[in-house]
């Protein structure tokens, strides 16, 4: 259930990234940031910085939490082992 979460914000934010990447022309630039499409075009890309960094983090914690499975995987393996040497 967590990685649907974790591929919907990853989906969404490299939409957003997609669609922010085309520079604007420069002598619009300034103008049209106080428009309303400007502000909004602020909004979306700050939310996309945003989408950005918590994929990062929720990739982190994956990784993590891939790691600490597999540890104890391992640990798992080494007392059904020993259990089995042991009788």
């Amino acid at each position: 259930m967590r990685f649907q979460y974790a591929g919907a914000i990853v989906l969404l934010g490299l939409m957003t990234l997609g669609a922010c990447s085309a520079p604007p022309p420069k002598e619009g630039r300034s103008r049209d940031a106080n428009t309303p499409a400007g502000k909004l075009g602020q909004a979306a890309y700050k939310a996309s910085v945003e989408v950005g960094k918590a994929g990062k983090v929720i990739g982190q914690k994956l990784d993590t939490a891939a790691h600490n499975a597999h540890e104890g995987w391992k640990e798992a393996a080494r007392k059904d082992q020993n259990k089995k040497q042991s009788q």
